[in-house]
């Protein structure tokens, strides 16, 4: 179950931004940012990356596990990382417990940009 959460975590981020400020004069990829700059990383767009994860657009729980990072990285790790993976983990086990037959109606579609989560979700019985 650890790969079905892992890569729905992957491929829908929860977390969409994290804002931050440069804290010193730096360059990205040749464009200089002043320090004291807003920036932003795009978490869903580095959950996308074509050259870590081949067809990223595509749920795949056999995808080859790869870091993510729906959870950020470096200093600003999520510290509720497990915490939310254990949570999402008893959702699960509950919902298939109680309806073992059910299958998606339709994808879900997701809002939001910063938070990110479901509109609804269809199932048939």
């Amino acid at each position: 179950m650890a790969q079905t959460i892992d890569e729905g975590l992957r491929w829908v981020a929860p977390i969409g931004t994290m804002m931050r400020s440069a804290l010193c004069d730096t360059e990205v990829n040749g464009i200089p940012v002043p320090k004291g700059t807003p920036v932003s990383l795009i978490m869903a767009s580095a959950n996308c990356d074509e050259a870590r994860f081949p067809g990223p657009d595509r749920y795949d729980i056999h995808r080859a596990q790869t870091a993510h990072m729906s959870f950020g990285s470096g200093a600003h790790f999520c510290a509720g990382k497990w915490f939310a993976k254990a949570q999402i983990e008893i959702a699960l086990r509950v919902l298939i417990g109680a309806l073992p037959d059910m299958t998606l109606a339709a994808l879900p579609e997701f809002r939001g940009w910063e938070f990110r989560a479901p509109t609804a979700l269809h199932i048939h019985c």
